[in-house]
């Protein structure tokens, strides 16, 4: 006989397990369905591709593709980076913003030049700023000097990742900088030194650098040390073209003070937006790392440091785009640093972001990306074609590079639902 405690239990267990079997063919229907065979075969091409990295595909709201497919990791960006420093700088100063560049005659008739930082401080821009200067009469064509004043920004500006190298990528940054703290030199057969700009005047430092450089044209970062000499330098020759003349050729530094009279004041004739076209197009750091500053300086006052820009960035990423911050480690602005970190997650999100100024991005065969470089570093992200938008993110770090080869494989594949 049985007990009638057990009868619902008997009952229970008929209606429980053709249910149980149901959710279960249910959830095997979908799990397979999920994963589509095209990408189980794109798993295992990217198998032999992706020794460490990550590598991730997404809609505006989904991850379409990942792999690893279970994990999220920090990875090294490189210049990836650059696209959350834009933004940043996007954010923060505006599309339309345009660096300034003031100019003052003191009371000893010193003519007094204030930087904000401007990265794009070159010949000709100062070509366009000295032939305005000579238009002001209250400016004496006689000088007696010029002096410098670069209070706006932290004298001791380190940026992990630039060494004390000739290379370009290692100029340092500063509020007041001209040529991108570069210059850029011709050496004949013979040893003769030019300029390889027509618009930049040799100067006695210039001339100096391409000591020891062998035959043919060189572009050189300017030493930690001389930035400051090599830009009175070329100001004076620009002076000197359009019809200033100098008791001491030498440059001062000195903050201004109440006797110094506000002349004018330049505005670049690059907007940000076309400075960060120029800045992903070269991927260019010094660019990248004086926006950064100049966000810092703009965010939470004078001076300017890489502490304050950097915490501006990390801002800019968790409170607006949402991002967590376990998902980011900023160390500076360019991606020249091993030090930053972002995850794939992290990449898409700034992607989202930055769609509507995706056409200032480098393009090819109709796709838009920004890639990254460093040694044993390897990184792409950018806008895959088609009628909907989404975004593809690939960060290596291994020694062979195969971002090309992953780009294509992605573009052969089907995400769609």
């Amino acid at each position: 006989m049985i007990h009638p405690n057990e009868k619902p239990c008997l009952v229970q267990g008929k209606i429980l397990f053709p249910v149980f079997v149901w959710v279960f063919l249910f959830l095997s229907s979908s799990l397979s369905a999920a994963v589509k065979p095209a990408q189980i075969e794109l798993d295992f091409k990217l198998k032999s591709l992706v020794s460490h990295g990550s590598v991730l595909v997404a809609d505006e709201k989904d991850v379409l593709y990942r792999y690893p497919t279970e994990t999220n990791p920090l990875l090294v960006p490189a210049s990836v980076l650059k696209l959350a420093t834009a933004l940043t700088a996007l954010h923060y100063l505006g599309p339309e913003f345009r660096y300034s560049t003031d100019f003052y005659l003191a009371e000893n008739r010193k003519l007094g030049i204030r930087g904000h930082g401007d990265p794009f401080l070159v010949s000709e821009e100062w070509q366009k700023i000295t032939q305005k200067l000579s238009q002001f009469p209250e400016l004496p064509k006689q000088l007696n000097g010029v002096f410098f004043d670069t209070s706006l920004f932290s004298a001791n500006i380190k940026i992990p990742g630039i060494e004390s190298s000739k290379n370009p990528y290692d100029s340092r940054n500063g509020a007041l900088v001209v040529n991108f703290n570069t210059v850029f030199l011709k050496i004949d057969s013979k040893g003769l030194v030019t300029s390889a700009e027509k618009q930049t005047p040799l100067t006695p430092l210039a001339k100096r650098l391409a000591h020891n450089l062998s035959p043919g044209k060189h572009r050189i970062s300017i030493p930690p040390d001389s930035g400051i000499i090599y830009a009175g330098e070329l100001v004076h020759a620009f002076l000197a073209q359009a019809g200033f003349s100098f008791h001491s050729g030498n440059v001062t530094l000195r903050p201004l003070s109440s006797g110094d009279s506000l002349i004018y004041t330049h505005k670049n004739s690059a907007s940000l937006t076309e400075l960060i076209a120029g800045m992903m197009r070269y991927s260019n750091n010094f660019t990248a790392n004086q926006l950064l500053l100049s966000v810092g300086l703009k965010r939470y006052g004078a001076p300017a440091t890489l502490e304050k820009g950097t915490r501006a960035l990390e801002e800019y990423l968790r409170d607006e785009l949402s991002i967590p911050e376990k998902q980011f480690r900023i160390v500076e602005g360019s991606g020249i640093s091993r030090k930053n970190r972002l995850t794939t997650e992290a990449v898409w999100q700034m992607l989202k972001a930055f769609s509507a100024q995706q056409n200032l991005l480098h393009g090819d065969n109709g796709i838009l990306y920004k890639t990254g470089t460093l040694h044993g570093v390897s990184t792409m992200a950018g806008y895959l074609p088609g009628s909907k938008p989404r975004y593809f993110v690939i960060l290596l770090n291994q020694p062979k590079n195969r971002r090309d080869e992953i780009l294509k494989l992605l573009l052969a594949t089907d995400f769609s639902g």
